[in-house]
């Protein structure tokens, strides 16, 4: 599973490099770049200072959480999103989000805490399914905690990223199995 996601959520070649921080002209406005990894691990916001306006992409989104898929993205890609998560609900001035899917928003810094409470609503209910069906799989976990017709890639790479998380920060045990599988426990229950 872990070689075809890879596969398909391979970054792009990029056709000119931006930088975190670099100040772009885009038509007459100047735009600061602010790179925001957790979604992919290329991904770019675009901020206009002088309008207040926000292009958050995908890593903000008005109505769904962005995917965080943890594979590709680095160690820990939800790490990754929550910190710039952070960055972007700093930002001084922010009065327009234009994400990259749904409607345009007001209040950025209210719509970040609210992802950040989902992720860690998400990592709850995955203490508590640890703890209902014992070491586990990504997918068994991931029909713990997501609904039937949500099965499926998506849900399981999401599950593992915020089971990667969970392990690196010590609220999981990861190991492998004699036959290849990734088994992981909540913490609490060692």
């Amino acid at each position: 599973m872990l070689k075809a996601l890879k596969r398909v959520f391979r970054p792009p070649n990029p056709s000119q490099r931006v930088v975190h921080g670099e100040r772009l002209q885009l038509g007459d406005r100047e735009w600061v770049s602010i790179h925001t990894p957790g979604h992919t691990i290329d991904h770019l916001c675009l901020y206009d200072p002088e309008n207040g306006v926000l292009l958050s992409g995908d890593h903000v989104l008005p109505s769904i959480t962005p995917h965080i898929a943890g594979v590709g993205n680095g160690a820990d890609a939800l790490q990754s999103y929550l910190q710039t998560l952070d960055l972007v609900a700093a930002l001084d001035g922010v009065r327009l989000g234009l994400p990259a899917h749904g409607h345009p928003f007001a209040d950025v810094p209210k719509r970040v805490s609210e992802i950040k409470e989902h992720h860690h609503e998400r990592m709850e209910l995955l203490m508590e399914a640890s703890a209902a069906i014992g070491p586990a799989t990504v997918t068994d976990l991931s029909h713990e905690i997501f609904p039937a017709k949500h099965w499926g890639v998506m849900a399981e790479s999401e599950t593992f990223a915020h089971l990667e998380h969970m392990v690196l920060v010590g609220e999981a045990e990861r190991w492998r199995e004699a036959d290849g599988r990734l088994i992981y426990r909540a913490a609490s229950l060692t």
